[in-house]
Formats: C-alpha cells, sequence, structure tokens
C-alpha cells in the first residue's frame, strides 16, 4: 500500500525515503516501519526501545496463551447489545485498525505505537502515514481514551478515508480507568456526535450496557481489597481464587442488559457507545 511521509506528506519509496524532505524512516525489530515524526519518537521512546520492546511481547505472549489456567476463568461480565454493529470485518480495498497491538487482524493494516508482533506499521493516530483519501475501513476500537488528541485522530480518520469509506468506533462511558499506557477521556453520546460531526450517517448507540457496568466496577472493586497482581505469589494466587469465584458467581447477570439495553435511559449507564459513520 501507499505509504506517506509524517513529517511533510510526500510519498515514499520502498525503502522508506522521502524525496521531499530527505528523510528516510527505519523499521522495528518486527519488520514493521516506525513511521513517526521526531517528536513523536521522543515521546514514546519506552515503547520503541529495544528491552521494553521484549518485555511487552513478551506480556502480549502471555495473553495469548491458552494454558489449563485458563479453563477455569470466569467469562468477561460483558453482554453485548445486539443492535450494536458487530466487530469490523475485512473487505476488498485498503482496512485499517488503529489500535490492534496485540490482536490478530487478517485482512486489516494493523497500526499501532507499539512494535510488537502483529503491527504492521508503528505510528501514531494523530499522524497516520496514509495519502488522502487512500483507506476504505478504519477500525478504532477502545483506543480513542488512550490519546491525549482525539478530535485530531478523528480528523486523522476522516482525511485518509475515501468518499463513501466507514468508519466503525468503540469507546467507553461508564467504564473504570485503565491506563495502556494512559487513561485520559470519557466519552458520551453527545460528545460523540460532536466530534463526528463531519462525517455522514452518524449512528452512536449503546454496545455494553448498565449491567456490564455494574459489575465491570464491582469486580475493580472487589480487586481493590484482593489484588490480583500483588508481590505475595500465595496472597496473589488465594486472592485470583476468591476474585475468579466471584466472576463466576456474578456473570450471569450480565443478561439483564436483554432487558436493561431497551430502556430509554440506558446510555446513562452505558458500559461502552459504539460509532458508525461514512465520509
Amino acid at each position: 500500500m501507499t505509504l506517506c511521509c509524517v513529517e511533510c506528506s510526500a510519498l515514499l519509496d520502498a525503502e522508506l525515503h522521502c524525496a521531499h524532505c530527505g528523510l528516510t524512516f527505519q523499521r522495528a525489530p518486527t519488520g514493521a516501519p516506525i513511521l513517526m515524526t521526531s517528536s513523536d519518537r521522543q515521546k514514546f521512546k519506552v515503547l520503541l526501545d529495544r528491552d521494553e520492546g521484549a518485555q511487552m511481547q513478551a506480556s502480549y505472549a502471555r495473553r495469548r496463551e491458552r494454558n489449563w489456567m485458563r479453563k477455569f476463568y470466569p467469562p468477561e461480565p460483558v453482554y453485548v447489545n445486539p443492535q450494536a454493529p458487530p466487530l469490523p470485518v475485512s473487505r476488498p480495498g485498503v482496512c485499517i485498525w488503529i489500535g490492534g497491538a496485540g490482536l490478530d487482524l487478517p485482512g486489516f493494516v494493523n497500526v499501532d505505537v507499539a512494535p510488537v508482533p502483529g503491527v504492521n506499521i508503528v505510528a501514531n493516530a494523530s499522524r497516520l502515514p496514509f495519502p488522502a483519501s487512500s483507506c476504505d475501513l478504519v477500525a478504532c476500537l477502545a483506543l480513542l481514551e488512550h490519546v491525549e488528541d482525539p478530535e485530531i485522530v478523528i480528523a486523522e480518520m476522516h482525511r485518509v478515508l475515501r468518499d463513501g469509506g466507514e468508519a466503525q468506533v468503540v469507546v467507553p462511558f461508564c467504564h473504570p480507568y485503565h491506563a495502556y499506557p494512559a487513561d485520559y477521556s470519557r466519552f458520551s453520546g453527545e460528545r460523540l456526535k460532536t466530534l463526528f460531526s463531519s462525517f455522514r450517517n452518524v449512528d452512536v448507540g449503546i454496545r455494553t450496557g448498565p449491567t456490564t457496568t455494574m459489575l465491570t466496577f464491582l469486580t475493580y472493586y472487589l480487586k481493590l481489597f484482593l489484588p490480583v497482581h500483588c508481590s505475595n505469589k500465595f496472597r496473589r494466587a488465594a486472592n485470583r481464587v476468591i476474585v475468579g469465584a466471584a466472576g463466576w458467581m456474578m456473570f450471569p447477570l450480565k443478561y439483564l442488559d436483554v432487558w436493561l439495553n431497551r430502556m430509554p435511559d440506558a446510555h446513562v449507564l452505558a458500559n461502552h457507545l459504539y460509532v458508525s459513520v461514512r465520509k
């Protein structure tokens, strides 16, 4: 696919060289091009560091392991509203997924600031290295809360989409703090309609509802008393058993959202909202 320089927006050649400003961009150990400005490279230096990158790769590898203990983990207390759009799937054309580190995304160009296996392009979402009107689908799930400038990221999504191209976005509303590596924002339906006002066919709704919110906060609250990542391995193991047992007892309650999501005020306690738009 065609890539452009994040400093001057000129097209890059196959060697990631920009003839306009003379810059040549490097590749990560995984082979993914690192298309970042000098200021972004400094900002994300910890993630780009080889040692830190290796630790992050190991962390993602552990998450994806299918060891016997995971069979006993309780299901997540999440009921997805059937009225919400399904998770994005690739289609003919150029499909990009912003913030997909750790995910297996066939058919998508996976763009993330973390140079881990599976990431195709290392870039800042607020400076996407794609020419204007060059993409057919942009997926951006659970990312906008982790950026300082969601307005700029959304403007970039609009810039790179072709006319008629689609963007599918999921953001938290009532959800606990979660820093990967930072957590800046929560989004109401009104705010989302304002942020995506440059698009057409703006559809905003509940993806996960009030019961998911309450069970998620209750789980986080329980972990304050019973930390599952404490340093003492015996305490850690005991806490995980207790929290896991509580999770097994609570998860059937998520089906209350089958009813609650239909209520007119369900958005007041929605856990996550979806946005589906076209350019």
